[in-house]
């Protein structure tokens, strides 16, 4: 390998982070022909992308002039060519070649290499054989990054959209539920004040079950987003705060350690909330609820001294819907899960050293949790 062909993958390395950096589609197009221009020193170069049956020109090289590169059908020409068979090509002599059809007159040579399944990339000059297999290899290593990019960008697009529609769809039931609810508490209150009748206090509760439900399927789907941005968080301080807020009656609280944890805050205190008030709700009366570190490092915990949960349902309890408390909407671990999932993150159910239950959720490689 000669020097220069070392320095020449040292920088397309460096230009495929860049890449992969990228926030949008458009703007990994534009950092590749960028690269091809300054690293491959391919002059005139653009990236086309598959849009409804044609290819599309989404970025070009600033060599290339406007009318240098056009809209396509996507079986159309070399670009169709290489977009449905998903290979690349060199053309040493435009003219001779029936496939090519060029944008311009003079362009006499030229590259086509397919970026994934999502378009074409292409290179020309205007001289003949400006071109070979070298070129090739080192234009699909380049673009092999743009390809993942624009899948991983396009994946992350359509996850935001579901979850848009998610909670757009929640909202939309929860208010249609929330409004004959509230009249049906409204006239409750008035029956209750004209009369004593313990058949109305189980009413009362299944209204508020009702609310709970609809709280807890609105939580899941705002939570179950990923994590953008994260910061140092104290857990031992924040589980403080969080016992003062959830309903504990005479359980006590222990913090083993004060982990730090790189974690979104709120959803952090979301997740401590539900294993808190969860811990409480079944450990039953003077339970202790214990805080801290994984052995590892790569987590934490949250245990208690209660009855704990059978072997054959610590699994099962994660899912939403199931609870092992008869007042339970079982979407509490649920809703953990959701925003553990949303760091990167794992849950799984154990049972604690006093044989009661335990929650670990760690952190992997993704969430560095050091005590």
């Amino acid at each position: 390998m000669t020097t220069g062909r070392e320095e020449t993958l040292t920088a397309l390395h460096t230009a495929a982070t860049a890449i992969q950096e990228c926030d949008s589609v458009e703007a990994a197009c534009e950092r590749t022909v960028t690269a091809a221009e300054d690293i491959l020193e391919f002059g005139r170069s653009s990236l086309l992308l598959h849009e409804d049956g044609w290819l599309e020109p989404v970025a070009l090289s600033e060599e290339t002039p406007e009318d240098g590169v056009r809209r396509m059908a996507a079986d159309e020409g070399l670009a169709g060519k290489t977009f449905q068979t998903g290979r690349s090509y060199v053309v040493a002599d435009v003219e001779a070649d029936d496939t090519s059809e060029p944008a311009k007159g003079s362009y006499l040579s030229g590259i086509s290499v397919p970026v994934g399944e999502f378009g074409v990339f292409q290179a020309v000059a205007e001289r003949r054989a400006a071109f070979d297999d070298a070129d090739i290899e080192l234009a699909e290593l380049l673009v092999a990054h743009t390809a993942r990019t624009i899948d991983r960008l396009r994946f992350e697009r359509e996850l935001e959209r579901k979850n848009e529609r998610l909670e757009a769809f929640l909202s939309t039931v929860s208010h249609d539920l929330r409004n004959p609810l509230n009249v049906a508490s409204g006239r409750l209150a008035l029956a209750q004040s004209a009369c004593d009748c313990g058949h109305l206090d189980d009413v009362a509760a299944a209204h508020d079950r009702m609310e709970s439900l609809i709280e807890d399927l609105l939580t899941l789907a705002r939570e179950g987003r990923p994590v953008e941005e994260t910061e140092p968080v104290d857990l031992g301080a924040l589980t403080r705060r969080c016992w003062r807020t959830v309903q504990t009656d005479g359980a006590r609280l222990a913090v083993d350690d004060e982990p730090t944890v790189e974690a979104d805050r709120d959803r952090l205190r979301r997740l401590v909330e539900n294993l808190l008030g969860n811990a409480s709700e079944h450990g039953g009366d003077d339970v202790l609820v214990t805080v801290g570190s994984l052995e590892d490092g790569e987590g934490f915990y949250v245990a208690d001294d209660g009855p704990g949960i059978p072997p054959d349902r610590r699994e099962e309890v994660l899912d939403r819907g199931v609870s092992t408390a008869h007042e339970g909407t079982g979407f509490g671990l649920a809703i953990v899960e959701e925003i553990a999932t949303a760091h990167d993150w794992t849950v799984s159910v154990t049972e604690s050293r006093f044989g009661g239950a335990r929650v670990e959720i760690r952190s992997g490689h993704h969430g560095d949790t050091t005590a």
